[in-house]
């Protein structure tokens, strides 16, 4: 009996080892932020940035919204004949119809230079020729 004893005293001092080695590395260490004065700051973005994005940060900076995304609004009633029309710089443009007012879905499409093309909810789009001073 004093075999079986010492087995399971064996056992139960395992058992009590092993649950404290999964807490010992089950436990996590605080993290906490850097703060500014130990590392320094963060660099201006303008002086990383290069070549286009470089160019797109200072024309901002400028006032010049060239590069910042325009909304056009399409005419509730377009024909084959009288289309919207869209300014592109190179042959084609993409064009993001939002068919609904409503609608979360756009409806995107190649708009092709001297092509009219229509969207699926039936407005008619052209691109014609852009601005060459709104590159």
């Amino acid at each position: 009996m004093s075999g079986l004893a010492a087995r399971v005293a064996t056992l139960a001092n395992l058992a009590k080892a092993r649950v404290n080695l999964v807490a010992a590395v089950s436990k996590r260490t605080l993290a906490t932020e850097a703060s500014p004065e130990d590392y320094g700051y963060y660099p201006d973005p303008l002086e990383h940035a290069t070549g286009r994005e470089k160019k797109m940060l200072l024309a901002r900076l400028a006032g010049d919204d060239r590069y910042e995304p325009k909304v056009y609004y399409r005419a509730e009633i377009s024909t084959k004949e009288k289309p919207n029309l869209v300014p592109a710089h190179f042959d084609f443009r993409i064009v993001g119809c939002m068919c609904e007012p409503d609608s979360g879905h756009v409806n995107f499409m190649v708009v092709r230079k001297g092509l009219t093309q229509r969207c699926e909810c039936g407005a008619w789009f052209k691109a014609i020729d852009a601005d060459p001073e709104s590159v």
